[in-house]
């Protein structure tokens, strides 16, 4: 309730603005309280209008609180505040001495800092410098007057004068070094969170790499010189050769379609022309920019069907940088979809990705150490029951359509959806669902083939948050998350 009323009910900012209205909220809170205090101490010397200033003060302040809730326009309201605080030190000091030979009177303009800084805080600086300009040309005006031998009024009693001033000297000091530490802190907490976002950034990246690293499908980088900068595990054991032999180099000759080079190369001198090459075998398109089709590779293994995904990567500014292609046996044969559903049954039992498969009757009939792994439930507790007791209850009724349309004959890829492991801890995956047949049967059961995307899902939930002071990193980060679901999404496919 009270961090509410400090914020006056605005959320929908940066967490420095958000300071900078909480401490607006506690100028005003501390003016509404003080200034009547210090009206009483007016009162009781006799000086009736310096006790009506403070009184009114302490009303406008209370009057600046309502706007702020009710406006939510911190910046309006801010200069408002300010001007209250300026109007009420010019009243006060100019009916206690201000410019005197009398030495400690002196001593209360220090509040002239302690406005200029209040301005900075909650206003900015160009608002700030005004406020300054105009300090400094209403301090000029009380010079001249003083030259002038205008006699400034003093109702504070000679004898208690002194201690006043100096009274005056020593609160505006400490409000100064209240203003040095919240500036001081503003500054650490920005270094913080930019530490912060920079390792998350970072982080994320050393996650994506891990995750194409270890991806049991061939994949490889280009920059736009069409050199290699990334060649995987699954790569080497494909083609027997390290990544030390091919960074920097063109693409090893086992990966072109002709004399052209790969299909990244292709896709690096002329994406618009793809599409008309491979017009009769392109697997899927999307708005990103990823491309696959079904093709064969001449110089692999004798001569070798693939689905090749290729997919641009950009840079900050949106030019493509390189791209990155994936490769995918489907074997020797034709790629005709009606034999394309058998193997993947031979290799789902130990196989590292967790996969599982559903019935006609909507229970689970096939459960491999991959998901007991990652989801905690054995092959015996959850065999014969419904995939929906796995499936996060927002993403039940998704789930369902994705079954119908797999038992029609159609794959499904793409999907995210969440998973509740037995434990309760909750899981996001990236799910591939392919249609079980054999060679003139109908569709038995549904692949469900799921990629572990938690960590990745955390850390972009996390970004979010500073969404509002780095649009440019998590566009960045969004891009890589996009680049890497576009090509996991290709992860694993029904072989022949």
């Amino acid at each position: 309730m009270s961090n509410t009323f400090l914020t006056s009910g605005i959320q929908a900012a940066s967490p420095e603005q958000i300071r900078r209205i909480k401490v607006l909220n506690v100028f005003e809170l501390v003016l509404a309280i003080g200034a009547p205090l210090l009206g009483l101490f007016y009162f009781r010397i006799g000086a009736s209008l310096l006790f009506q200033t403070c009184m009114i003060a302490g009303a406008s302040a209370i009057l600046a609180i309502l706007l702020l809730r009710i406006t939510k326009r911190p910046g309006f309201i801010g200069n408002f505040a300010v001007l209250i605080l300026w109007a009420f030190l010019i009243i006060i000091r100019w009916h206690t001495g201000s410019i005197s030979a009398n030495g400690l009177i002196l001593l209360s303009w220090v509040w002239n800092g302690v406005l200029i800084l209040l301005a900075v805080y909650v206003t900015g600086y160009m608002w700030g410098a005004i406020w300054a300009c105009l300090v400094f040309v209403e301090s000029g005006f009380a010079v001249f007057l003083f030259r002038q031998g205008h006699a400034f009024t003093n109702l504070i009693p000679a004898d208690i004068s002194p201690v006043y001033s100096l009274g005056a000297y020593l609160t505006g000091l400490l409000a100064i070094l209240l203003f040095a530490f919240l500036f001081e802190k503003e500054r650490s907490d920005a270094n913080m969170r930019e530490e912060e976002k920079s390792d998350v950034l970072r982080h994320s990246r050393l996650y994506t790499e891990n995750i194409l690293e270890r991806s049991p499908v061939p994949t490889f980088v280009l920059d736009n010189s069409h050199r290699v900068v990334q060649w995987n595990r699954a790569c080497q054991e494909l083609t027997g050769i390290v990544p030390q032999e091919i960074i920097g180099k063109r693409v090893w000759e086992g990966f072109h379609l002709d004399k052209e080079g790969s299909l990244a190369d292709k896709f690096l001198d002329a994406p618009d022309v793809l599409p008309r090459q491979f017009s009769d075998s392109i697997v899927s398109r999307s708005e990103s920019g990823s491309f696959a089709v079904e093709t064969f590779l001449p110089n692999l293994k004798d001569g070798l069907r693939a689905i090749i995904n290729t997919a641009p990567i950009l840079g900050e500014d949106g030019e493509v940088k390189g791209a990155i292609q994936t490769i995918q046996d489907i074997g020797k044969g034709d790629g005709n979809p009606e034999t394309r559903s058998f193997l993947f049954d031979g290799d789902m039992e130990d196989a590292a990705y967790p996969a599982f498969k559903v019935d006609a009757q909507g229970k689970i009939s096939g459960w491999n150490t991959g998901c007991e792994r990652s989801y905690g439930f054995p092959a015996s507790e959850i065999l014969g029951k419904s995939p929906l007791v796995l499936v996060s209850k927002d993403c039940r009724l998704d789930f369902k359509d994705a079954i119908v349309r797999v038992f029609k004959g159609e794959s499904v890829t793409g999907k995210q959806w969440a998973y509740v492991a037995r434990d309760g801890k909750v899981c996001y995956v990236l799910v591939q669902m392919y249609p079980v047949r054999g060679r003139s049967d109908p569709v038995s059961e549904c692949m469900i083939v799921n990629s572990d995307m938690t960590d990745l899902k955390l850390k972009m939930k996390k970004m979010e948050r500073y969404a509002a002071e780095s649009r440019d990193k998590l566009i960045k980060l969004s891009g890589e998350y996009d680049l890497l679901k576009s090509n996991i999404a290709s992860f694993i496919r029904r072989k022949t």
